[in-house]
């Protein structure tokens, strides 16, 4: 407990299982209920300024709620009431639209009726979010309908925000009324044309359960073919003003000014896992080609590229979009000179997939151009999102050359620290002062800046450059293995910033003793964690993996001996 914060206490006549915290600021607050006020509950840690409030959802009846907060705060007690749930007997494992608990299903009758007509729009992007609640209950219908009660009763609003809900179980509920396309309230006020769904509990530190990844995949999968949607696509939000993921999370809106503010929701447990589910969920998709590159960048003068794809499917290809200035020949992009003083840029929709093409002004030749997607962790070229103050490599064209001078900058005013850079390849610290969710990020070489390149920044996204044995110094090897019960060294990068953030490892799937996590004295964006090799752990390679946050690192073969 901090002393320097308030303890509030509140009373009620009448019974209840849910506490909302509603605040329009980040409060690191603390909850414990009790029947009697002699007897209490563990306190309870909550993060609050989660769009529509943070329920705090306890299985047992209390009637005396303490909350230590060091800010502003409303409190509202919930009892959902014990309404029968009405879950299908059988999950419809052949058809692509899911299972889905209906309102009436979940205890959401005439009685909770939205106050206002529901408003329709055109679904363009999947929207991912965590409820920042509890991980466990007995009633998972209450807690949704204690979600209800916080957002209509708490906040206001015309009805639930979410339009789909999944709890741990992999059970998924129905949200927001009116059916597909309805607008809910749940993407920091740019909220149309997105479909959101909520995973029921908190991943802040930890992974869904995989029942709920399931029920997340085919809900997504289904929601795809319906908008006729590639997941692994990005396409231009029009509420946000941002390029975003067809899969996005909550937090992704943070970097629109249009955006009613920035949150850490679904939590790096799950937005770091959110890659993995876009490849997936596209690879289950209907027909679509697989593009050799996403972007196109040209000089001023007149230029042309090849179009590079694999058709597997042999789906049929056609093309869309593009401007007065771009034509397509023969599988070729071929740009006509650029005499004006500004950059041109244009979209074209190849096969389904997007493409970006643009040309620099009137006499600028080649420009640094920067491959999509290809902003990844420096250690493993690991996709998932870049964690805070990690070593990151980009890829692409025209990034540098002998002499010239190459920069970074991210979000239009943070200047990275660049290690290296060749034609292809940059790599360089990200900067510290940025915050999680979507970031723009461009280059400079020697003053020419490329087209900005979206990606997408985590607290913690662990990877690993190699183990040095702590007895003789020497990198760990086949030929310098380290002793069972001995200290191992690791250098990693991508732990974040926050050094609060619980980690464990693991060696041959046995818990390693964890020493120390921080960085390493001397080196921007190298960390290091020190570990014990289990004594149980038999001789020969092993996969070593360090888990920050709820998210893993990819594996790195350490070699033991007894």
């Amino acid at each position: 407990m901090d002393p320097d914060q308030p303890v509030r206490l509140i009373s009620s006549q009448k019974p209840f299982r849910a506490v909302g915290l509603i605040s329009d600021s980040h409060l690191h607050v603390r909850v414990r209920v009790s029947t009697d006020g002699l007897t209490w509950t563990d306190w309870r840690a909550v993060e609050t300024g989660h769009e529509g409030g943070s329920l705090v959802w306890f299985d047992e009846e209390a009637k005396r709620v303490e909350v230590m907060a060091a800010g502003d705060l409303r409190v509202l007690l919930i009892e959902p009431g014990n309404v029968p749930a009405s879950y299908p007997a059988k999950r419809n494992t052949s058809s692509v639209e899911p299972t889905v608990v209906t309102r009436a299903g979940w205890g959401c009758g005439n009685e909770c009726a939205p106050r206002a007509q529901p408003a329709f729009a055109n679904v363009t992007h999947l929207v991912v979010h965590h409820s920042a609640g509890a991980n466990e209950s007995r009633d998972w219908a209450a807690v949704i309908r204690s979600i209800w009660v916080l957002h209509v009763q708490g906040n206001g609003w015309n009805d639930i925000g979410y339009n789909y809900l999944i709890d741990p179980n992999g059970v998924i509920y129905e949200g927001r009324a009116g059916g597909d396309g309805v607008i809910g309230a749940h993407f920091s006020g740019v909220n149309t044309a997105t479909m959101g769904v909520c995973m029921v509990g908190t991943y802040s530190t930890r992974p869904p359960a995989p029942a709920a990844v399931e029920s997340l995949k085919r809900l997504l999968a289904w929601q795809a073919a319906k908008w006729k949607l590639d997941a692994s696509e990005q396409s231009i939000h029009a509420a946000s003003g941002l390029s975003l993921n067809i899969v996005s999370g909550h937090r992704d809106a943070g970097l629109s000014p249009r955006a009613s503010g920035t949150t850490e929701c679904p939590g790096n447990g799950l937005y770091a896992y959110l890659p993995q589910v876009r490849r997936e969920v596209a690879a289950n998709a209907g027909c679509s080609i697989q593009m050799a590159r996403r972007n196109y960048c040209f000089g001023a003068e007149a230029s042309s590229a090849l179009v590079d794809f694999e058709n597997p499917r042999n789906c049929e290809v056609g093309v869309e979009g593009g401007a007065p200035w771009l034509s397509i020949r023969e599988g070729r992009i071929e740009a006509s000179p650029n005499t004006s003083t500004t950059r041109r840029t244009a979209e074209l929709r190849v096969g389904g997939q997007w493409i970006e093409v643009s040309q620099a002004h009137a006499g600028v030749g080649e420009t640094p151009c920067i491959a999509r997607g290809s902003i990844v962790n420096g250690a493993t070229f690991d996709t998932r999102p870049v964690a805070l103050g990690s070593i990151v490599s980009l890829f692409g064209e025209n990034l540098g050359r002998e002499g010239s001078r190459t920069e970074v900058i991210v979000n239009g005013r943070l200047n990275a620290t660049v290690f290296a850079a060749t034609p292809n390849q940059v790599n360089f610290a990200l900067p510290t002062g940025a915050q999680p969710g979507s970031a723009r990020l461009e280059v400079l070489r020697d003053g020419v800046r490329s087209p900005e390149a979206m990606f997408w920044i985590t607290e913690a996204t662990p990877a690993a450059f190699a183990a040095q044995n702590f007895d003789n110094g020497a990198l760990n090897s086949t030929t310098n293995p380290v002793r069972v019960g001995r200290p191992l060294v690791v250098y990693l990068t991508g732990i974040g910033t926050n050094r609060n953030l619980p980690w464990e490892a693991s060696i041959g799937g046995l818990r390693a003793e964890g020493l120390f996590l921080g960085t390493t004295p001397g080196f921007l964006g190298l960390s290091q964690a020190n570990l014990v090799v289990p004594e149980t752990l038999g001789a020969g390679e092993h996969p070593l993996r360090v888990t920050v946050s709820g998210v893993a690192s990819p594996e790195l073969r350490v070699a033991v001996v007894k």
